[in-house]
């Protein structure tokens, strides 16, 4: 299968949109306290801004023109203390493949474009956030190399 990364315009907007929207679906399902299915779970006005940001990117991976997966980027820098050593990284905010897509190298070949993206911005590293219930998300990241820095916990009532 040829895959082909391109940087997404807003004409990609809706096939962005419906992949996201399988991911929320399966966050909706799994944690119900926190997600809820929608139409569309990126609104556009942030699909917008994204692409105006000059330190952000989307790209799109497509499979025969067809949009198959994404990944929104940002170039990031560590806050400003005298505790912390300066850095900038970029932060996946969001990736995804199309469900009937998956296992198909597409997300190799994607994430390997974020990884190109980062080092041509002079970043540091690639962080994320991903939910504890997504084991195959955790081991497609892990199969990178990618490694758990922290934890976010919670005290439910």
């Amino acid at each position: 299968m040829n895959i082909v990364i391109e940087s997404a315009t807003m004409n990609d907007y809706d096939a962005v949109n419906l992949i996201v929207n399988e991911g929320q679906e399966e966050h909706a399902e799994a944690l119900p306290d926190f997600f809820k299915k929608v139409d569309r779970a990126m609104p556009q006005s942030y699909f917008r801004e994204v692409l105006e940001d000059p330190r952000s990117e989307i790209l799109i991976a497509k499979a025969t023109e067809e949009i198959v997966g994404f990944a929104v980027m940002e170039l990031k820098e560590s806050p400003p203390f005298d505790s912390l050593v300066r850095r900038e990284f970029v932060y996946l905010n969001d990736f995804g493949i199309k469900n009937n897509y998956h296992r198909n190298g597409i997300g190799k070949v994607l994430f390997d474009a974020c990884v190109v993206w980062t080092k041509r911005n002079e970043a540091t590293s690639i962080e994320l956030n991903v939910w504890e219930f997504n084991k195959k998300a955790i081991a497609f990241y892990e199969n990178y190399g990618m490694e758990s820095l922290s934890r976010k916990m919670i005290l439910r009532f």
